[in-house]
């Protein structure tokens, strides 16, 4: 009775626990995990944490005319998708955008059709 508790505990201990996966991979930018592969994403995450607001801040990962473009959020900014980088970690300059481009930026940013990903927080 005793080696058949001690099994039962063994394997419920065994499989209860589960793996913290602190990173997720996504392929982008010639690496599988841009988060930790990207040396300028990284600093930027280091930033976020170190101020403490590594719980309002998003970096989310979608594609425009052909390119991988990061959006960086924090919650309390007044502007939603103003903060975009190309895979070298330059910024992107809507600026220079008309106004039909900075619609459709917008229409894939925030496209719900799940052609964009969360990368950080994971």
């Amino acid at each position: 009775m005793k080696i058949s508790a001690l099994l039962l505990f063994g394997f419920l201990f065994l499989f209860s626990c589960k793996k913290n996966k602190t990173s997720i991979d996504i392929a982008a930018c010639g690496v599988n995990n841009p988060v930790t592969e990207l040396s300028w994403l990284t600093d930027l995450i280091k930033k976020a944490k170190d101020k403490h607001e590594e719980n309002i801040t998003t970096v989310t990962l979608f594609e425009w005319n052909g390119k991988s473009v990061f959006n960086y959020y924090v919650s309390y900014w007044s502007c939603s998708g103003c903060v975009n980088y190309y895979c070298d970690g330059t910024k992107l300059d809507m600026s220079k955008f008309t106004e039909a481009e900075t619609k459709e930026f917008r229409e894939k940013l925030f496209d719900a059709s799940g052609k964009k990903r969360i990368i950080w927080p994971q």
